[in-house]
């Protein structure tokens, strides 16, 4: 289980990398690490700190690209902000692109000010500055953009910049929801499910992960995929959780990949598919799932479902450590190694008689 980071969109938010959560545990993402929270409440009555310098630093003058963004319109410079963004139409520029999701924010497109915000948090096409994410953040969020309240409601379930907050985090969530965002009715459901902020109630949970689950966002479907397979407020059918985890694998959420992996390697839900379960697994690792890594390491190092190669073994059971050495498998994946790689020439070389 865990909430999920929104990615603002043209339309609907994308979907985000996560760790993976094998079972009910939260595994919040770092989306972003915020500033001083009384920043947020001066956002939230004035213009994001800064905002329209970015725009005088555009070289080239990217805005005269489209003269419909020279003459304030929001809507034009967002749009040709996602076309740098993206490469659509135009080379990729992220740091161009910023400047005009800033410049529409200045102009009042409040998804103009969430992505500029994204970007100053994560540090996409600028110089990292949590401090005036959270400005943007704020600001967009009191101006009604569903993605920056569910986003800064993350940074307070995780604590990151701000004092945790569970309570603060499942307002600004529904917020988010009552916005009209599926990503805020999801972290909700989580709140809900794992009883941060709120008694904890699986039913209700399940109620709204189904719902954002049908609007599109495959976290929920993930989620509400948990429940199924666990019986958690709802009747345990692992049939529906494979169904679930299946289509929000095909979205790329690395957690759905190998929680399916474990489902058909051990036939919950359809028939023991050893070879699949692999390519699961493959995939899973590839999207940067630890445990899968792990999971496929092994299979090369014992030949179990996989021709036996040390190096291929040892290649994943390292990328296990790399992508996060505190996971479950991480001390499993230690020994493992410790097998997999050969001896170095000290360790053969014979001792020296006194």
């Amino acid at each position: 289980m865990f909430f999920g980071r929104r990615v603002p969109q043209r339309q609907e938010p994308a979907l985000a990398k996560t760790a993976l959560s094998r079972s009910l545990l939260l595994s919040l993402l770092a989306c972003v690490a915020l500033g001083d929270p009384a920043a947020a409440q001066d956002a939230a009555a004035d213009m994001p700190v800064g905002v329209g310098q970015e725009q005088e630093a555009s070289a080239g003058g990217v805005a005269r690209l489209d003269p419909t963004c020279e003459a304030d319109d929001a809507e034009a410079c967002t749009a040709l902000a996602y076309q740098l963004l993206e490469g659509d139409g135009a080379p990729k520029d992220a740091a161009a692109a910023l400047r005009l999701f800033a410049q529409a924010c200045q102009f009042g497109s409040m998804r103009g000010c969430t992505m500029a915000g994204y970007a100053y948090a994560e540090g996409d096409g600028v110089e990292a500055d949590l401090t005036r994410g959270l400005s943007y953040y704020a600001f967009a969020c009191r101006g009604g953009e569903a993605t920056a309240c569910s986003n800064l409601g993350l940074a307070y379930a995780a604590g990151k910049g701000v004092p945790e907050d569970a309570v603060r985090a499942r307002v600004l969530f529904k917020d988010a929801r009552d916005k009209g965002g599926w990503g805020g009715c999801a972290n909700l459901g989580a709140s809900y499910s794992l009883g941060r902020g709120v008694r904890r109630n699986q039913v209700r949970a399940a109620r709204l992960f189904r719902k954002a689950c049908d609007g599109g966002d495959q976290h929920a479907c993930y989620n509400l995929g948990v429940l199924y397979r666990d019986g958690l407020g709802v009747s345990r059918d692992y049939k529906r959780a494979v169904t679930l985890f299946e289509s929000s694998c095909a979205a790329q959420n690395s957690t759905a990949c190998g929680n399916l992996g474990l489902m058909v390697d051990d036939g919950r839900g359809g028939a023991k598919d050893r070879q699949r379960a692999l390519e699961l697994f493959d995939k899973a690792c590839a999207l940067g799932e630890p445990e899968s890594c792990f999971s496929l390491g092994r299979a090369y190092q014992t030949g179990n479902g996989r021709e036996r190669d040390d190096a291929r073994a040892v290649a994943l059971l390292e990328r296990t450590l790399a992508l996060d050495p505190e996971t479950a498998s991480a001390s499993e994946a230690e020994k493992a190694l410790a097998l997999a790689r050969p001896p170095t020439k000290d360790a053969e070389a014979p001792a020296s008689k006194p």
